[in-house]
């Protein structure tokens, strides 16, 4: 990967950030500047054909940043960082639901969304679709050497509240099984709680519950997929941060726990 040398972006990086303190520019002119600044990092780092290539990657880490002011607190280099990061595994942070940019303790870290494992799969030759289903749907599966799933949605007020969600992965070419998972929401709920400890659930869970534990269910599944190389170091790197550019994504595995190391919580095949 080509980069800008070392001495001269920490310079120029200093430059914008004493700028900053003397309050000549704002916290998210800052933030624009220091993308700007790696735009050829960015491109580098995205794979050949990424549709809109850097401009459409760089306008996506700035929408990040205009929809979460919490951002503005981070160090700018760690949000190019986790930016850097989710290009090298061709995945757009924001809207798509495939990464996320997240505020941590004043840093900015890479956060791997469900979508963006179903990309990942889908290059690998797997293909996944995730569910939830409602108290009022009609849901059946068994386990064991003949394994069923039915699942027959209904629809308006009467369906209820949310009570499983499921993933299952397929083979791309043939449509053949490979395994499925459900989890009830005493699973989803352990997994949650394991990782955003005392502080509670964060405002991604209050808003977007079914989406999040959407997401359970697609990590829950691809413990058992036989994963790419992309895919692995995706799942290494969730909760990433990266202040360097150099290097590629495997080198950069996650500080904080990973929350699907947490085993207790009820997994049904």
């Amino acid at each position: 990967m080509t980069t800008t040398e070392p001495s001269t972006l920490s310079t120029e990086l200093a430059k914008a950030d004493t700028t900053s303190k003397q309050g000549k520019i704002s916290p998210k002119q800052l933030i624009r500047q220091t993308i700007e600044i790696n735009r050829k990092e960015i491109r580098s780092a995205l794979p050949n054909g990424f549709v809109g290539g850097e401009d459409r990657f760089a306008r996506s880490v700035l929408t990040c940043v205009a929809l979460d002011d919490k951002l503005l607190a981070c160090t700018p280099t760690s949000i190019v960082g986790a930016a850097i990061q989710a290009a090298q595994l061709g995945l757009t942070p924001g809207v798509l639901g495939e990464a996320w940019l997240i505020p941590r303790k004043g840093k900015c870290t890479f956060n791997l969304g469900w979508k963006g494992l179903v990309v990942l799969a889908g290059r690998a030759g797997i293909l996944i679709e995730a569910e939830t289903v409602y108290e009022g749907d009609e849901f059946h599966y068994t386990k064991g050497l003949n394994k069923t799933l039915e699942h027959v949605p209904t629809h308006g007020p009467q369906r209820g509240n949310s009570v499983f969600w499921y993933a299952i992965g397929r083979e791309r070419g043939t449509g053949q099984l490979i395994r499925f998972v459900v989890i009830d929401r005493d699973h989803v709920d352990k997994r949650r709680d394991a990782f955003e400890g005392s502080t509670g659930p964060g405002p991604a869970w209050r808003a977007w519950y079914d989406e999040m534990a959407l997401g359970k269910a697609v990590r829950e599944l691809c413990r058992f997929l036989p994963l790419s190389v992309e895919m692995a170091t995706a799942i290494a790197s969730d909760g990433v941060v990266r202040e360097t550019l150099d290097g590629h994504a495997d080198e950069y595995p996650a500080p904080f726990e990973d929350e699907d190391q947490v085993v207790d919580g009820e997994v049904v095949e």
